[in-house]
């Protein structure tokens, strides 16, 4: 995947986390940050307790940016 800032190629991986991971609106942390709770979260990876939570991202090295396209639901690897 080509990096849609500056272009150079991409590395494809994971973000891993022992939590569920969600993307919630606005820059400042929320305490209750669980999907259930907040309609305006997104969910990226559902906790599950055998395997925490992942996700597919693409990181550019060059400019420091990493992607998750959260439109094609198989970024949820703990559902593939």
């Amino acid at each position: 995947m080509k990096c849609p800032y500056c272009n150079h190629e991409m590395e494809k991986g994971l973000i891993h986390s022992p939590h569920e991971l969600n993307w919630i609106k606005g820059e400042k942390r929320k305490l209750l940050a669980q999907s259930f709770l907040r309609e305006d979260s997104i969910v990226l990876s559902e906790f599950s307790m055998m395997r925490g939570s992942a996700c597919l991202a693409y990181n550019c090295r060059n400019c420091k940016k990493i992607i998750i396209d959260y439109a094609d639901e198989a970024i949820d690897l703990n559902y593939r």
